[in-house]
């Protein structure tokens, strides 16, 4: 079983795009059993920014923004009335790799 967990953290949603284009299409196309994504840093903001990037994000249905981050930026609500899943994301960090998950950051 081929799992893959997609960390975004970069700010700029030029670098964020080819991973959630790539994420997207793995997990459609059956290039991967599983994929995960982790909303986290500075990238909270650009995604939120971005209607492009929040729904490819929502689209991925083990997405999730660190709360944390958003929490530290007053975004809490805002995230989760737009639909995202908004958690602490140490754990579930963690518990990927434990499972097996190849992580790739963008």
């Amino acid at each position: 079983m081929t799992k893959v967990l997609i960390w975004l953290a970069s700010g700029d949603a030029g670098k964020l795009l080819p991973g959630l284009v790539w994420g997207y299409n793995a997990k459609s196309r059956g290039w991967v059993d599983e994929v995960k994504v982790i909303v986290f840093g500075e990238s909270e903001k650009a995604v939120a920014d971005n209607e492009e990037l929040f729904s490819m994000v929502l689209a991925l249905e083990d997405a999730m923004f660190c709360r944390y981050v958003a929490e530290k930026e007053g975004n809490v609500e805002a995230l989760e009335k737009r639909g995202a899943n908004v958690d602490y994301v140490g754990e579930h960090i963690a518990s990927a790799i434990k499972d097996g998950y190849t992580v790739l950051t963008f």
